[in-house]
């Protein structure tokens, strides 16, 4: 069953409930109205006999025999009077016995013991006149017992029917059009949601990220669009990522390994070759393997997503950048001092953090001069390494984090060209972004910068 049945479905119950409870609610305000308006007239002529009693008894009558007599019955006698409206009376004596009927016999659901008693208001009751339901009022008439006078429902039966046929129609009516109005409202709610399963279905079908939904149809529907845009884009730019890395890796994979096939074909092909030139190219082997050893390293942690290897926790720059700095000045070939200008937490990863860092600094040491001074500089969540080498020009600042690039100057200094595309990917995963600018210590200053923690800011 379909998201948008369902809702059409959910809502005609709900308005079929609706008008049940309100037509069960009419209905029986409405009978209950009409039934104490018939309560209320055979009361008013329950008591208009009772004010037509006179000093010879009821009605001016002293026993049944009376009753009979026409002119008691008559045109012009009080019990006439009394119920000359009414086809339905009669005259009960105290036993409970019918004594005469005034037209058709009815059933009355008085009880025998719930007759009033002499000074009582009348009693009613309900009736069962034939066929048809009715109400009966009784009232007593001293020696001569009780007189009944009941009134069929049957107007009101009929004026309930029609209420009964309006209220079904108007209900049908009513859940019909709440069904229409479901069916079309839950088609507008549910179309964003079958755009985003068609576009979900599209994906894992093709393989392909670039087929955005669109994000109209409400709030929550927006949103839910937007992240699915979201997810698909960064799956794109992981892809992309994925494969400019490993085209990139292959170019740069090609010269070492090439290198090293030639210089193996050489000692493969020259079994005269001279010591001094086989141990040269032996060495020259062993440093293309270094190469090969560190590139693959790092092309493993480029490749590898910083956000999922380890938890984030509040750290500082300061106290990372401590350790790394300490290790390479016991190294000998540079001063590498920490100035500290303002320390603050960072909800950081420490190990990606460390690692980009110490790529910073050895960035720094190969291109600065040996005994030089290397410092590393921390402002709250900002970064920044100074050498004093050769700086870096303003037309390469933009591009030295990019993956294998290399500039003319540094193109014969050891390195695999990953070093700071690793400090750029750490960056940008703490929500930060990298800085390279000319350093005022004559070379260059390069790093990156990363939002202070929320609750330390």
């Amino acid at each position: 069953m379909s998201l948008r049945l369902r809702i059409t479905l959910l809502v005609v119950a709900v308005v079929t409930v609706v008008v049940v409870v309100v037509g069960e609610r009419t209905y029986t305000a409405a009978e209950t109205e009409l039934v104490e308006e018939v309560d209320i007239e055979l009361v008013n002529r329950a008591r208009g006999l009772l004010s037509a009693r006179g000093p010879g008894g009821a009605f001016g009558l002293g026993s049944i025999d009376e009753v009979d007599r026409p002119a008691a019955r008559g045109p012009g006698s009080r019990l006439f009077d009394a119920i000359e409206r009414d086809v339905w009376a009669r005259v009960v004596a105290a036993d409970g016995t019918v004594l005469r009927d005034f037209g058709p016999a009815f059933e009355a659901s008085v009880e025998l013991g719930d007759f009033p008693q002499e000074g009582d208001p009348p009693v009613l009751g309900d009736a069962e006149i034939g066929t048809t339901r009715g109400r009966v009022v009784t009232v007593p008439v001293g020696t001569l017992g009780f007189v009944q006078i009941a009134r069929p429902l049957a107007e009101i039966d009929q004026s309930l029917d029609d209420l009964v046929n309006r209220i079904l129609l108007i209900g049908l009516l009513a859940v019909l059009g709440a069904g229409g109005v479901a069916w079309f409202v839950a088609g507008s709610t549910v179309e964003p949601i079958r755009r985003l399963t068609e576009a979900s279905e599209q994906v894992a079908r093709t393989g392909e990220f670039d087929h955005p939904v669109d994000g109209a149809g409400g709030a929550e529907v927006g949103r839910l669009a937007a992240s699915f845009n979201s997810m698909l884009a960064a799956l794109g730019a992981s892809r992309r990522q994925q494969h400019r890395l490993v085209m990139d890796a292959s170019h740069e994979l090609r010269t070492p390994l090439t290198s090293m096939q030639t210089n193996i074909d050489v000692l493969r092909g020259r079994a005269d070759l001279d010591p001094q030139m086989r141990a040269a190219i032996v060495d020259d082997i062993h440093a293309e393997i270094g190469e090969l050893s560190a590139l693959m390293a790092e092309l493993v942690e480029l490749a590898t997503d910083v956000r999922e290897d380890e938890l984030v926790a509040p750290v500082e720059l300061a106290t990372i950048a401590a350790s790394i700095t300490e290790r390479a000045s016991r190294r000998g070939t540079h001063d590498v001092v920490l100035d500290v200008r303002r320390s603050t937490l960072i909800d950081g990863r420490p190990v990606a953090l460390a690692r980009a860092v110490r790529n910073l600094v050895e960035n720094a040491m190969k291109f600065a001069p040996e005994g030089t001074r290397v410092r590393v500089e921390i402002d709250g969540g900002r970064l920044l390494v100074h050498d004093q080498g050769p700086g870096v020009a303003e037309s390469d600042r933009e591009v030295i984090f990019d993956r294998f690039h290399r500039t003319e100057a540094t193109t014969s200094l050891p390195g695999s060209g990953l070093g700071l595309a690793i400090v750029r990917q750490v960056a940008e995963a703490h929500g930060g972004s990298v800085v390279a600018a000319a350093s005022p210590d004559g070379g260059a200053a390069v790093g990156f910068t990363i939002p202070a923690s929320v609750d330390h800011r």
